[in-house]
């Protein structure tokens, strides 16, 4: 059988990392090694590693993003297939039986799973998963190829991921995943969902930490755009009008906790990328 090992990054998140541990040791045929990249954080882990001794190693690095900590990660695993999920997160007991199933061994086979937001109660969380679902449901129609997964769920060989060079990390702060499975397709990889791998986000959001988040990926869209410049990637950068209006309507067509909320909250989101995005803009012309 394909042996496994799971990356998790972590900083300055005890609390969630050992609630993301306890799950992991309740997964079906487990508990599976597991590495625990502390990136650079100053909460000591080694209490927590501790009580999942045997099979959780810390690694520790200097601070340089969730994608650079993964790729230490990876670099200290030593199994055939490596999966990914956050310390703000909680895997479902068959997690990796149907990741492992999904992907059965196929060389550049890029297998992603599903995220639910576990915050039902808070609106921010809701429409920032809101935001994620949309996207994954957007990229898997029929006139767009799913296009990329997040890094919180996802999972391929170890050597295939070490052929495209890993994450970039000059992606510190977001859109490492965008660029990753870009990359990924780009060197004729396979991308394939399944559903049945769940894995439960606990990103407890507020009004200002929403929008920092989302000011963060509008800043990760202007790295990944001069990435792709680099590469002479002629791509499109901005999706049509239709892909926006979807998109704020999004919870109002699905069941939920406080849908029209969400809802502006989604073109909020917009208004903070567009922000972040330019104010990168301006940091490289005045650099």
């Amino acid at each position: 059988m394909t042996t496994v090992s799971i990356i998790v990054p972590s900083f300055n998140r005890p609390t969630q990392l050992r609630s993301c541990l306890q799950s992991l040791a309740e997964l079906d045929g487990g508990p599976y090694p597991t590495i625990v990249v502390d990136d650079g954080g100053s909460a000591d882990l080694e209490p927590i590693i501790a009580d999942f001794a045997g099979w959780v190693t810390l690694v520790r690095r200097k601070n340089g993003g969730p994608g650079a900590a993964r790729n230490t990660g990876v670099a200290a695993s030593h199994s055939e297939l490596v999966c990914f999920t956050d310390d703000d997160c909680a895997p479902r007991a068959n997690w990796i039986t149907r990741l492992r199933a999904a992907h059965s061994g196929v060389p550049m086979r890029l297998v992603g799973g599903r995220i639910d937001n576990a915050l039902v109660k808070n609106v921010y969380a809701s429409a920032s998963q809101s935001l994620s679902t949309y996207l994954y449901e957007f990229y898997q129609s029929d006139e767009n190829p799913m296009s990329f997964f997040t890094t919180n769920n996802m999972c391929c060989r170890r050597e295939d991921f070490l052929s495209i060079g890993g994450f970039d990390e000059a992606f510190r702060i977001a859109s490492e995943d965008r660029d990753y499975s870009l990359r990924w397709k780009d060197a004729g990889g396979e991308m394939l969902y399944e559903d049945e791998a769940l894995v439960m986000h606990s990103h407890d959001l507020t009004f200002g930490s929403f929008w920092r988040q989302h000011r963060s990926y509008g800043k990760g869209a202007r790295y990944l755009h001069r990435a792709l410049d680099a590469r002479n990637d002629e791509r499109p950068k901005v999706e049509k009008a239709g892909f926006y209006t979807g998109l704020l309507l999004h919870p109002l067509t699905r069941k939920g906790h406080a849908r029209l909320g969400q809802s502006f909250l989604m073109g909020l989101s917009q208004v903070a990328m567009v922000s972040g995005y330019y104010s990168e803009v301006r940091r490289e012309k005045s650099a």
